[in-house]
């Protein structure tokens, strides 16, 4: 394997590693907004929960490739 095609690989290993790791991310999110989603429904909905929910709300859209998100 030449240097080139080592380089190359390693970018392929990297990119499938990012991914992983996004989806991983992706669904961590995804529970606990279902969480808190559940529990603003039960009637627990404090100021801190809608913070919460923003913040995990902005992470999300930040996954999807609006990284300006996490500015709000």
């Amino acid at each position: 394997m030449t240097s080139t095609e080592r380089a190359q690989w390693q970018a392929e290993q990297d990119a499938k590693e990012a991914a992983w790791e996004r989806e991983l991310e992706w669904r961590q999110i995804t529970r606990k907004l279902e969480a808190l989603y559940g529990a603003v429904r039960a009637g627990e909905g404090t100021e801190y929960s809608r913070q919460r929910i923003r913040r995990l709300e902005a992470l999300q859209a930040a996954l999807q490739g609006f990284p300006e998100a996490l500015a709000a």
